[in-house]
């Protein structure tokens, strides 16, 4: 690890430094797994024994799967952000740079090395995004190939985020969307796909009903019996598909219509 002597002759005197909360982080990452790990056993328990998924009982084994994917993802990045970190993870403000501390030691970037600092213009600011510290973001794209994400978790990270602009007024500033100018109307035609594929499954369910037919044995005896038009396997594979087209359509209208709105003139 380089030390603050050769620190300071590199990069100048410190102004600043910025803490990471390393154990927010794992804090986060268990109680996500708390709840990862017992949904996720409900919903595959709830799969394999249901018998009927054709009313609501496809889509709340559905909704508890999200769930646990949902906090499991939550608990495998703040885990790993904590690991790669370490306990003793910080950023300092230097007179001629950037200095970065982590678990594999310290190492710093000289102001007119910082290529682009990307920071989303609409933070959250909810609680659960605080939690998270996911209520400031800010990526840095370093000369050489290198990335910075700084994130609420830092303290003063607003702060920190702005001495980096006010240093380095040649990088690039970029508000995380960029790439839905390039995207443009495939938003549109992906929710049209969502939706297509959410009307295909509707219609073969419909298409495809149970018949009841009147059979004859052999004594003569005639009977009704019901003959399945879709096996119950696959009437589970739509209860939870049709969700994921949902909210899929949904959130490609959503993009398309921002991407109408703030698109430049």
């Amino acid at each position: 690890m380089i030390g603050e002597a050769e620190m300071t002759d590199l990069f100048g005197e410190m102004l600043s430094r910025h803490r990471v909360d390393t154990r927010a982080r794992w804090h986060n990452a268990v109680w996500a797994l708390l709840v990862a790990v017992p949904t996720g056993w409900l919903g595959l328990w709830a799969l394999l024994t249901v018998d009927d998924g054709r009313s609501r009982g496809g889509r709340v084994i559905g909704l508890v799967i999200g769930l646990s994917l949902g906090a499991l993802y939550v608990a495998v990045t703040q885990a790993w952000r904590a690991l790669r970190g370490g306990a003793g993870e910080y950023f300092e403000v230097r007179e001629r740079g950037l200095v970065h501390g982590s678990r594999r030691g310290a190492v710093g970037w000289e102001w007119d090395q910082v290529v682009s600092i990307t920071i989303p213009g609409a933070p959250r600011v909810h609680g659960l995004a605080r939690r998270l510290g996911n209520d400031y973001r800010c990526r840095l794209a370093l000369d050489g190939g290198a990335r910075l994400h700084i994130d609420g978790h830092a303290a003063g990270a607003s702060g920190l985020g702005r001495a980096v602009l006010q240093h380095s007024p040649d990088a690039r500033r970029l508000a995380g969307d960029e790439w839905q100018e390039k995207a443009g109307g495939w938003f549109l035609g992906g929710a049209l796909a969502f939706l297509a594929v959410g009307v295909a499954m509707v219609t073969y369910l419909a298409s495809h009903a149970d018949t009841t037919r009147r059979v004859t044995d052999a004594n003569g005896m005639v009977s009704e019996k019901t003959v399945q038009g879709v096996s119950d396997g696959v009437i589970m594979a739509v209860g939870l598909s049709l969700p994921v087209c949902a909210v899929g359509a949904i959130t490609c209208i959503v993009l398309y219509v921002r991407y109408r709105r703030y698109r430049p003139r």
